[in-house]
């Protein structure tokens, strides 16, 4: 009897250690094959890698013999170089304020008054005349920080 008992648990205990093996085996491949993975997207990222380095340097070497051409406004036949076009303007701080000034004076003035349309025109007025007294006075510390700094050569 304790012979058969032995042998149903020595039984009983390789049955069990074989299962435990091949769940083993399985997971070992599973570990293997995500280890083959990992490597094959590292190596794609370190292609990516170098390729965008090359686009730099690239860049960087035709941002280098872009700073070597003469400007495109040189005359190449006489040797003179001609003026470069000057930049346009856009509306001074005066005209913005002036205009702005009128929109809200007249937007206020119509709801204020109980005569919209004379509360528009006299707070578009008064507007206007605020907006273009306050653009004057940005204008003019615009104009006296222009002629403080150093003119760049």
């Amino acid at each position: 009897m304790k012979n058969m008992l032995m042998l149903v648990m020595v039984t009983s205990f390789l049955a069990s250690c074989g299962n435990n093996a091949a769940k083993m085996e399985e997971e070992i491949a599973k570990a293997k094959q995500h280890t083959l993975d990992s490597v094959k997207t590292v190596d794609s990222l370190k292609a990516i890698a170098a390729k965008q380095q090359k686009t730099m340097d690239s860049l960087k070497t035709a941002a280098a013999e872009a700073k070597k051409v003469r400007p495109a406004y040189a005359d190449a036949s006489s040797g003179e170089t001609a003026q470069p076009q000057p930049k346009k303007k856009g509306w001074s701080n005066t005209a913005k304020g002036a205009v702005i000034g009128a929109g809200v004076g007249a937007v206020g003035g119509a709801l204020i008054d109980k005569k919209h349309g004379e509360g528009a025109i006299v707070g578009g007025l008064l507007g206007a005349g605020a907006g273009a007294g306050t653009g004057a006075i940005l204008d003019a510390k615009k104009k006296k920080k222009a002629q403080q700094a150093p003119i760049k050569q």
